[in-house]
């Protein structure tokens, strides 16, 4: 075997004799049973006597790093390291059962204080096979070891942590397809799925749909673990657990600033489907710019709004009849005639109070409401008409004048 002069320089057991490794073998052999004992009472994830693959691969562990070690004893070139393997699938293990390192980790320092320890009882039994010299280049080596073999799981560890984010989201997004489904999905089938995918079902959710940013920007990297997402689409939605908790939507704002989100209403897990068509329509009614476009916008803060737009045919159609009788005026004059019958409705017909609403003197009001009078006719007296009436106007606040021209046929229509 050719020397690696850079190995043997970072390699501090390379000075030894190789004799030293046949000596001390049978020491670290004799002590594989103990040491597996010894990490089971520090790791009690490790102890299951119903499962023997655990013991199996612990002991596998030891016995391949107490070998590792020795290999290097008087080996001025890299040895074949094998056993770097098995730490690195060792802590892509610990990844997949949703561990943290602490456990391995904690289990690899039991056994290397261990083998220190047998070693300074070999050295002191048996100083002619093992000289005080020895001792210095032996303590840094296993402190290199562990580094190593540490290193080896931590670089398994993140490989399979990517793995399994991978494969989480990918089932996570196979749950919103289903949450999202039109038919509606079934309890037992979200309760598979939701298990799969390592979601706890909760008692309520609302579902999010976004809007306001390019399609290509990149979804945010800070919304909250119980979030489902899918931003695989023009407009992308989210389904959030608890969404009247407190702080929730303060924090769902943070996470997604620079978007839009329209919030649809709070239901059961399997009713997102409703929620999801209630933010779809908030959203259109954002960006159509009859809902003001804050950065959340709740459906249920907006019922009025989403009730009178919910058929537009419909809403077309009775601003046209309800308000025929101003659209032949003069725009100024149907402005403030518009602006003065609204502030009536919505003031209780108090004329001095829709005078302060309006910063007009009472008396300019009460010559619009002649005005009105002979406009509308009966129709002011009549509370149904007047509930109308305050719709269709609204509707023209929302939307503006041109959405208010008139049908052919029915310039006064029907009482009530």
């Amino acid at each position: 075997m050719t020397a690696d002069f850079g190995y043997a320089e970072t390699n501090p057991l390379a000075p030894l004799p190789h004799e030293v490794a046949d000596r001390l073998r049978p020491h670290f052999d004799s002590m594989v049973d103990m040491v597996v004992r010894r990490i089971q009472e520090k790791v009690p994830e490790y102890a299951r006597p119903g499962n023997r693959t655990y013991l199996t691969n612990t002991r596998e562990a030891v016995e391949e790093g107490f070998e590792g070690f020795l290999a290097r004893i008087g080996v001025t070139a890299p040895a074949d390291d094998g056993f770097r393997e098995r730490f690195r699938t060792l802590g892509a293990g610990e990844a997949h059962e949703g561990r943290s390192l602490d456990s391995l980790q904690v289990a690899m320092r039991t056994a290397v204080v261990l083998m220190w320890r047998r070693i300074s009882e070999v050295q002191m039994a048996e100083p002619d096979v093992f000289p005080q010299r020895y001792v210095g280049p032996v303590a840094e080596a296993l402190f290199l070891f562990l580094e190593e073999l540490a290193g080896a799981a931590t670089e398994g560890y993140n490989q399979a942590q990517v793995q399994v984010a991978g494969e989480v989201r990918r089932r996570r997004g196979r749950l919103v397809d289903l949450l999202l489904s039109e038919a509606g999905p079934a309890s037992e089938a979200v309760a598979e799925m939701a298990l799969a995918a390592d979601w706890r079902p909760p008692a309520a959710v609302a579902v999010v749909v976004l809007g306001g940013r390019d399609v290509e920007t990149a979804p945010p990297a800070a919304l909250p673990s119980d979030v489902l997402s899918d931003f695989n689409r023009i407009e992308p939605r989210l389904i959030v657990p608890d969404p009247d908790g407190p702080g929730r939507m303060r924090t769902l704002g943070t996470a997604l600033r620079g978007w839009h989100v329209a919030v649809g209403p709070t239901v059961s897990v399997t009713e997102a489907p409703s929620s999801l068509a209630r933010a779809r329509e908030t959203l259109s009614l954002v960006n159509a710019g009859i809902i003001p476009g804050k950065q959340i916008v709740r459906w249920a803060d907006h019922l009025i709004t989403a009730l009178l737009f919910r058929d537009e045919e419909l809403m077309r159609e009775m601003v046209a009849r309800r308000l025929a009788p101003l659209i032949e005026l003069r725009s100024v004059q149907r402005e403030r005639l518009a602006e003065t019958l609204l502030a009536w409705l919505q003031c209780g017909f108090n004329a001095k109070q829709v005078a302060q609403k309006l910063h007009v003197h009472p008396q300019t009001v009460r010559y619009r409401l002649r005005q009105l009078e002979e406009l509308f006719g009966a129709r002011l007296f009549s509370a149904d008409c007047r509930f109308e009436l305050e719709a269709a106007l609204r509707v023209r606040v929302l939307t503006g004048w041109e959405e208010s021209e008139p049908r052919t046929g029915d310039s006064t229509g029907p009482v009530g």
